[in-house]
């Protein structure tokens, strides 16, 4: 009996250790922009692949590289700010942004909400062309907490916090937003909460993410899902939403973005499903296929993101070569619209997820 209880330790000891040599490690370890802002990095110990958010600065997801779910090649999937923390600071682009309580442009900053009149800051006010428009929320420059983080052989996840506990000018709401970044085998995702801190009084809020993926972008193809066929959204010389949407057979994989290589075909466009509730909708996913690598980065969103957004002026703008993919919670200026608009009563919590892989 001795001998046998000692032969199913060993056995067992062997076992455990046979399963921890192939485990994958992971960490989360403090870095800088520029020596200057608290990052932290995900990353995978085993693969290199990793994830960079800056805390000091809204939690921006400023590095993302990944390997192929098929061939295992890496990556480098986002643009960055070559750790330069002026550029970070000065936001002229806004790479990797977190774009909340709204994504996108509210008309001149202006809206009503339940009969009161608001008037945000705006901060697009260019006269080449003409635009004038609150752009892309609160988050730039908040310094966020770490409020908690877990380890697993098959994971790593940051939690990322931040309250904003004082009304601000234009948006007299308080509210809280709690961010969970994770990388695993799967690739990288997010997970965001955002609570009415008001006990009685309701918030408008919708919200998106500003990547610009590393494409040679006149040669790439962006597919939309085909789960859906999809609506294009006319937008006036603002850049706002007219009301107006039309059925969109473009971006289908037929054909590259276009152009060339110094002027892309120019898009500025958002695309809404037609369809987004079909149970095949449940995810959508958006597909950047760059010839030049063979690669397809895929941003994938689930149904609290109903709208994307395709931008691919990076080159002409600041002469890096990329296609912004965003996904949104709701049409811009939602404000005013209320596509796709969330109300949340008070203490009422909503909650959205997305993520990147390379397939």
């Amino acid at each position: 009996m001795g001998r046998c209880s000692k032969a199913l330790r060993l056995a067992s000891l062997i076992f455990i250790l046979a399963r921890a040599s192939n485990a994958t490690r992971y960490s989360i370890v403090d870095t800088t922009i520029g020596g200057v802002l608290a990052a932290k990095r995900i990353q995978n110990d085993d693969t290199s692949e990793y994830v960079e958010t800056i805390v000091d600065y809204g939690g921006r997801v400023e590095d993302l590289v990944l390997n192929s779910r098929t061939t295992g090649v890496q990556r480098k999937v986002l643009l960055t700010h070559h750790d330069n923390a002026t550029a970070v600071l000065e936001n002229k682009w806004w790479k990797g942004m977190l774009l909340l309580p709204w994504a996108n442009r509210i008309a001149y900053g202006k809206y009503e909400f339940f009969n009161a009149s608001y008037q945000l800051p705006v901060n697009e006010n260019t006269t080449d062309p003409p635009r004038h428009n609150a752009l892309h929320g609160l988050m730039p420059g908040r310094k966020l907490t770490v409020t908690g983080s877990q380890i697993t052989t098959s994971s790593a996840s940051l939690q990322l916090s931040y309250h904003f506990d004082k009304p601000l000018p234009g948006y007299p709401f308080t509210f809280d937003v709690v961010i969970n970044y994770t990388l695993s085998e799967s690739g990288f995702s997010m997970h965001f909460t955002v609570t009415n801190r008001m006990e009685s009084f309701p918030m408008p809020f919708y919200m998106g993410w500003h990547p610009y993926f590393v494409c040679t972008a006149y040669k790439t193809y962006v597919v939309l899902d085909k789960c859906t066929t999809w609506n294009h959204v006319e937008l006036n010389t603002n850049m706002d939403p007219t009301g107006i949407t039309k059925l969109y057979h473009g971006l289908n994989g037929s054909q590259p973005i276009g152009g060339t290589e110094t002027n892309p075909t120019f898009f500025d466009d958002e695309f809404k499903p037609v369809s987004p509730d079909s149970p095949e909708c449940n995810v959508i996913q958006t597909r950047l296929y760059d010839v030049d690598t063979s690669q397809t980065a895929v941003l994938w969103q689930d149904s609290s993101f109903r709208l994307v957004h395709v931008f691919t002026g990076s080159e002409s703008l600041f002469h890096e070569d990329a296609i912004a993919v965003e996904p949104m919670s709701g049409m811009a200026d939602a404000y005013n619209n209320h596509d796709h608009l969330s109300v949340l009563s008070g203490g009422e919590t909503w909650s959205g997820s997305f993520g990147v892989y390379v397939e």
